[in-house]
């Protein structure tokens, strides 16, 4: 396996440095938007009975705003004040916590997902990280506690998987603009595989502490390279931001607030990697 190739390709995606014509990096780079393009056109892979078939290792690269064709968002008075609050705050993940839903899948590093006849497994290479959806017809437990990843069920529509998660704990991030949410936050989730070397993911934010309204967005997820396979992947080995005491508040894509719905522009060079704040 191509480690040292796919290090290079990961780490380029994360602070946005275009590398030459990888086809894996022209693909990774596609844009956040607000409904599912069309595919590649090459026939869409199926399972035995017929439906469309998610599994495959996948290449999820890096959104770091996934908000960004809906700005501004439509905040509540509690959620504005909780976006321009990010300027005080140290990101979740820079102290190894989970990524929660929907920004697991916004994040870089590969995936793996496995489709079974009643449930789908995501295997993240990010924060080592798992889910498990069931699509049998149960419906969220009712004893389930409140999670970062929180209590997700699935089910088919046609060839989309929809996935519906409650119980998220408010502790996380919707994604390194600092996009922030509540404990109320419900997510839906739709995957629909559109080619050979395609996913179209799309992820509804409900909030009604945070946003008066609910909001979508979404983007491609292309087909990662035959010889890439999930890592491991530990957040608290050799992590000298965290035990050094390096970190510092703001938004990992380095935006900044000025009190606004909008954040202003970023606040490092360009370039410089999110990882290193």
């Amino acid at each position: 396996m191509a480690i040292k190739t796919r290090w290079f390709i990961v780490a380029a995606l994360a602070v946005g440095v275009v590398v030459g014509p990888s086809k894996a990096v022209a693909q990774a780079r596609n844009p956040v938007l607000t409904a599912k393009p069309p595919g590649d056109g090459t026939p869409i892979p199926r399972t035995a009975d017929g439906r469309a078939d998610l599994s495959g290792f996948w290449n999820k690269a890096s959104h770091p705003n996934t908000s960004a064709p809906v700005e501004p968002l439509p905040f509540t008075e509690d959620g504005l004040r909780a976006f321009n609050n990010v300027a005080n705050l140290i990101d979740p993940t820079g102290t190894c916590l989970f990524p929660g839903i929907p920004r697991v899948n916004s994040s870089p590093y590969p995936m793996e997902i496995i489709q079974l006849s009643d449930r789908v497994v995501f295997l993240y290479e990010y924060m080592h990280n798992f889910r498990v959806v069931w699509t049998d017809g149960r419906e969220h437990r009712p004893t389930w506690p409140t999670t970062l990843m929180g209590d997700p069920v699935g089910r088919w529509e046609g060839d989309t998987l929809v996935i519906d998660t409650v119980n998220l704990s408010g502790k996380t991030w919707l994604d390194s603009h600092g996009n922030r949410h509540s404990d109320e936050l419900h997510v839906i989730e739709r995957w629909r595989r559109i080619s050979a070397n395609e996913v179209w993911y799309e992820a509804t934010i409900h909030d009604p502490k945070f946003y008066t309204e609910s909001w979508t967005t979404g983007w491609v997820m292309p087909l990662a390279p035959d010889d890439w396979e999930v890592m491991e992947y530990a957040c608290t080995d050799n992590n000298k931001d965290m035990e050094e005491g390096h970190l510092e508040p703001g938004a990992l894509d380095g935006s900044g607030r000025d009190g606004t719905a909008l954040a202003t522009p970023r606040t490092y060079p360009a370039g410089a990697s999110d990882r290193t704040r």
